[in-house]
């Protein structure tokens, strides 16, 4: 009889998990996996979280047999993740821009082609410290400031200020448990002194004076940053269950903006707000589904920006709107 070690989990399990999986259907929002050597990293992944040990140690103890209560952890891990619950939930981790950041069901998961509005933001910064004698800098660069809406994990704010040293910034969620959430990634990373995270809804009609007055003090900021929800009701109906059935709601899906383009009420109240809290020649960018680049530049070209332009992620689908401030 076949002993419950290391090697045989990988083995076995991973072999169920992509079957399992691969049945339950793909589409962009999937949680499921493409080739079985995916399969075989999640369950290293779960090993790791239930033996509390990294991917060097289960390589090199191949013949470890799990105990019988860590055994019984594994399973019920392993049935969660079968279920189609996200590996980020059950582990309670997930790494975005070569951090780590703790997750729950209070917030989306970080996914990878969010990464690009962080490169931008970087890309951005840079530009704005090699020519801070010019003219054309209207802030100092030692107060170079990012506000992040929705900000969930604070996975953006926080992975922009790693990568920047004289940034600072704020996060806005509206929901409490994500900001704690933030919170706790800000102390983890080491960040705490250069940011501050705050509970409020940036639809909210009083939302821009108080962020303005009580948070920003009246200073104009170089750089506002948002995945916020820009899924219409109709598509989160047919989203992956990974998805519709783990992730929040209200992170996911939005209204009809003003203009009638579905998908994009968020989006058009963060234009708004850009268009008040930005500095001269700041920069905007914000997250879009991958069929709304052309509607949402069109939206944009309406409000104070230029240099309007579509963001295309790792897999070469429109992904972010990227704007300057007029």
């Amino acid at each position: 009889m076949e002993t419950f070690s290391i090697h045989f989990i990988i083995s076995e399990y991973a072999k169920e998990l992509f079957a399992c999986l691969q049945a339950k259907g793909k589409n962009s929002f999937d949680c499921g996996m493409e080739r079985l050597a995916d399969a075989a990293n999640e369950v290293y992944h779960l090993l790791s979280f239930v033996l509390e040990k990294d991917k060097v140690f289960l390589l090199s103890h191949k013949e470890y047999e799990l105990t019988a209560s860590e055994r019984e952890t594994f399973l019920t891990c392993f049935e969660r993740r079968k279920n189609g619950e996200p590996l980020a939930y059950i582990v309670g981790r997930k790494e975005f821009y070569g951090y780590d950041f703790l997750v729950d069901n209070s917030t989306l998961i970080p996914r990878p082609d969010t990464e690009i509005l962080v490169d931008e933001a970087i890309k951005f910064y840079y530009f704005q410290k090699d020519n801070e004698n010019t003219s054309e800098k209207t802030c100092a660069i030692s107060n170079f400031q990012i506000v992040d809406l929705g900000t969930g994990t604070g996975c953006i704010l926080l992975s922009v200020l790693k990568e920047c040293g004289n940034a600072c910034g704020v996060g806005i969620d509206i929901n409490p448990k994500a900001v704690e959430l933030a919170r706790k990634n800000a102390e983890n990373l080491g960040l705490q002194e250069k940011c501050a995270f705050f509970t409020a809804d940036f639809t909210d009609t009083n939302f821009s004076e108080k962020l303005e007055l009580e948070i920003l003090h009246t200073a104009k900021i170089d750089c506002l940053t948002s995945n916020p929800p820009y899924i219409p009701d109709y598509e989160y109906e047919i989203l992956d269950k990974g998805v519709k059935g783990y992730e929040p709601k209200t992170a996911l899906v939005s209204g009809n903006s003003l203009a009638g383009i579905q998908g994009l009420y968020h989006a058009e109240k963060i234009l708004a707000l850009g268009e008040k809290i930005l500095r001269k020649g700041g920069l905007i960018l914000l997250e879009h589904g991958y069929d709304q680049g052309r509607a949402l530049r069109e939206l944009c070209s309406s409000y104070a920006f230029f240099e309007i332009k579509t963001l295309y992620d790792f897999g070469n689908n429109a992904r972010a709107l990227y704007a300057i401030k007029s």
